[in-house]
This record gives C-alpha cells, sequence and structure tokens, in this order.
C-alpha cells in the first residue's frame, strides 16, 4: 500500500473472459474488479472494463476507456439490438487471376484431386495459399467472390495458390477475386470464412501473413 501512495497507478483495468456469454459472469467480475479499485489509496486516473464484446452489448460503456481488439476489425457476431453498436467489417483479402483453363468431365483439381469435375469446368488459379493465411481447409469448404457472385473454392488450397470455378462468372487473367471483405454488394465477412474453414475469426484474421502486401485505404 505505500508503494501504491508513493507512485500511484495512472490507469487500472480487467478482462473480461466472457464477455459475450449470458451467464451472469460479466457482472461477477465487474463487481470483483470494483472491491479491489476501491481498496486503492486513491481512484486512478483511468478505470476500464470494457473489451470488444463487453462493448458492442452495453454502450454507452461505464468506464473511462474502452479496448477494443477484434471490433477494430469490424467483427463482431453479438445480436445487435436498440442502442447497440454495429461493426463495419474493414479487413479484406484480395488476389488476381493467373491463369485460366477449361476442364473436362472426370478431371480433378489441386493436390490428390480431392474435388473433381461434374461438367465442363472453367477453373481460376489465383496468386493466394495457405503461407498467405487462406487456410488450406477452405478448399472445398468455403468461396471467393468474383464480380460480386459466389465462386466455390475447389480442391486443397496450396502453399501458394488456390483454384476457383468461374465457370458462372464472366472473367479474365488479372481479375479480382476476394476472399474476406466487400466485393460491390457482397460481404464475405470474418465470421462466415472462419466458420467454414473450421476456425474462429480470431485465428483468421491473426494467420493472415506478413507477406501479404497490406493496404490502408482513406476512409
Amino acid at each position: 500500500r505505500e508503494v501504491l501512495q508513493t507512485a500511484p497507478p495512472e490507469g487500472v483495468f480487467t478482462h473480461f473472459h466472457s464477455s459475450e456469454a449470458d451467464d451472469g459472469s460479466l457482472a461477477q467480475q465487474e463487481a470483483r474488479f470494483a472491491e479491489a479499485v476501491a481498496m486503492l489509496p486513491a481512484r486512478p486516473r483511468f478505470v476500464y472494463t470494457d473489451n470488444s464484446g463487453a462493448i458492442v452489448r452495453r454502450a454507452p460503456n461505464p468506464g473511462d476507456l474502452v479496448r477494443p481488439g477484434i471490433f477494430l476489425y469490424g467483427v463482431g457476431s453479438w445480436p445487435a439490438g436498440e442502442g447497440r453498436l454495429v461493426p463495419e467489417p474493414v479487413a479484406s483479402l484480395r488476389a488476381r487471376i493467373l491463369e485460366l483453363r477449361e476442364i473436362a468431365p472426370g478431371e480433378g483439381v489441386s493436390y490428390n484431386a480431392t474435388w473433381r469435375a461434374v461438367r465442363p469446368t472453367r477453373i481460376a488459379t489465383v496468386a493466394c495459399g495457405y503461407a498467405d493465411g487462406l487456410r488450406r481447409h477452405l478448399g472445398n469448404h468455403a468461396h471467393g467472390s468474383l464480380h460480386g457472385r459466389p465462386v466455390p473454392i475447389r480442391g486443397v488450397v496450396t502453399m501458394d495458390m488456390a483454384m476457383l470455378d468461374v465457370t458462372e462468372v464472366p472473367c479474365a487473367q488479372g481479375d479480382v477475386v476476394t476472399f474476406l471483405g466487400r466485393d460491390g454488394a457482397t460481404l464475405l465477412t470474418a465470421e462466415a470464412v472462419a466458420t467454414a474453414g473450421g476456425l474462429s475469426p480470431y485465428e483468421l484474421l491473426v494467420g493472415l501473413k506478413l507477406r501479404l502486401p497490406r493496404l490502408y485505404p482513406e476512409a
């Protein structure tokens, strides 16, 4: 206590372990935190608790500050009610078409031919793979968006490339495929893409590798 009086903290905070759950634990943890703060010689300048889940669930928030994490990327699957904040997705993952190829019924795509064509199919190869953060399990489970239309990922996602079925979408080499984010009126959310890959949105976003070029457009 003498140390706290000599060098009082500028701020104190806690981190809710279950801010997305309706189990009463948030209120319980907040009450315990308030008891701990009350034991300090004086109230610090900044006292705060709310992470992304709490920010969305109970805006306006009671603390001096908030501490958003995944909310900064526009990710939040919490139910939005009157007066609650709804995040706008801002993270995107895009890649250009390198090659277009026609394949016949029965021909396989990618390693081990885990997908085979059942009709004449046009396959686009794009410059994005699991070394970039496009998870391997998304192959045969997810889709990209091309000119606002869904294009399924066919076969296994490789280290540097992925293959998509673009039979129904007119396109050319150099066109951009979106795997995460907005493509016209189409939105591929981190939640939806992560679910298709058996991941959480957190895993998906932190898995985007450093070798990906980062572009930060102005709002």
